[in-house]
């Protein structure tokens, strides 16, 4: 056991130390804070703190009055899009205009937002035709709008408004992230396996007692705490400044404030768990994917060359929903449970009786994947 930790500390030592290792996470790191420090400071500050006066509203419903007060507010600027960062409800003529799907990229959408019909009524009522025709789009059945209905019937409302820019930026920075994690330990972990008969230092390890029967387990294992170091550093670099400057502040309130298309039932604080949760599961899952890869292919270019192919297809490869299946499949991708969007991918995975979300069947996959790559990598290693 002695030599096992030895060896699992000379393993991650290895690399942690490496001088790309070091220069990719010193570089990615850096940028993702320095990114979030400029919205904070340069880019557009006055969309990124809750100002005295707009802490009016924060805990008030979203109601008739508040529906009335952004209309005479749109009156007086011209129209609900024409309100501006002077104006006490720019935020929430914003969020209006994301609940009428003003933001949403999908074909053959045609949005016309009015206010002289805007009420409390008009406004939920939009919202569940929205809905409506997100299921469509999906091709959702009907015991699948069912379950989201059931799940709709259980969320509060009028809903509560709060200022939201903190928390909402904090889900935004995952998929992001999540590609740079991604690049970084596909990188730095395609040398794990390969690296050892290039240099010719295999020999020198399996002349230990530990090194002819565990060297692949230790490896695997130095991988994946690696993976998950890497993932922590650099989400922590770009949630910090959104800590720092706003705390987090609204994770109490419910999800729709930050997803108006989301029937979850849940507060902003346990989806932004969630996101992290896949998070890090997703940088394990690139960890074991890697570590598999320099084993099969025993070359350091190739393996860190594929992950990198596969993240690139990944965030340009699309497949319209009307393949439902291929398509559902295709949106299970960390990087597309994570991407930032007003919508949640409402399609659900039936096993027997009991219907499955695509958070709890990405989670599911990626756990099964990690010990299927890991499990490969041994049985490879040992021969």
């Amino acid at each position: 056991m002695h030599n096992f930790g030895t060896l699992l500390g000379f393993e991650l030592k290895k690399l942690l130390i490496n001088k790309i290792t070091i220069l990719l996470l010193v570089l990615f790191a850096l940028f993702l804070f320095g990114l979030t420090m400029l919205e904070y400071t340069v880019i557009s500050p006055e969309d990124r703190f809750v100002s005295e006066r707009e802490a009016e509203l924060e805990g008030k419903e979203l109601d008739d009055d508040m529906m009335s007060k952004v209309t005479e507010e749109a009156a007086r600027y011209g129209s609900l899009a024409e309100i501006d960062g002077n104006s006490l409800y720019y935020h929430v003529s914003r969020y209006i205009n994301r609940a009428f799907g003003t933001y949403l990229t999908i074909p053959d959408l045609s949005v016309s937002v009015s206010t002289e019909d805007l009420n409390a009524e008009s406004f939920y009522r939009n919202r569940e035709a929205m809905l409506d025709y997100l299921y469509d789009y999906f091709q959702l059945d009907e015991p699948e709008r069912e379950y989201w209905r059931s799940k709709e019937s259980g969320i509060a409302k009028p809903f509560i408004w709060f200022a939201n820019y903190g928390v909402s930026a904090m889900r935004a920075n995952y998929g992001m992230t999540a590609a740079l994690v991604s690049i970084t330990i596909g990188i730095c972990l395609s040398g794990i396996f390969a690296s050892e008969s290039r240099y010719r230092t295999d020999a020198l390890i399996m002349c230990t007692k530990e090194g002819v029967k565990n060297l692949p387990v230790i490896k695997i294992l130095a991988g994946e705490i690696f993976s998950l170091i890497v993932s922590t550093m650099l989400l922590v670099s770009v949630q910090l400044p959104h800590i720092l400057f706003n705390g987090l502040h609204g994770i109490e309130t419910a999800c729709q404030i930050i997803v108006p298309f989301s029937s979850y039932p849940y507060t902003t604080g346990k989806l932004l768990l969630i996101y992290t949760g896949l998070f890090l599961l997703a940088g394990l899952l690139t960890g074991a994917a890697a570590i598999l890869l320099s084993r099969v292919l025993n070359n350091m270019i190739a393996s860190g060359g594929v992950i990198c192919l596969t993240i690139l297809l990944d965030l340009f490869l699309t497949l319209p929903p009307r393949f439902r299946v291929l398509s559902q499949i295709r949106f299970l991708t960390p990087l597309q449970v994570l991407i930032n969007s007003s919508m949640l991918d409402p399609r659900l995975v039936r096993i027997g009786s009991t219907y499955l979300t695509a958070f709890q069947i990405s989670a599911i996959l990626y756990a099964v994947l990690i010990l299927a790559f890991s499990f490969g990598a041994i049985a490879l290693g040992r021969k």
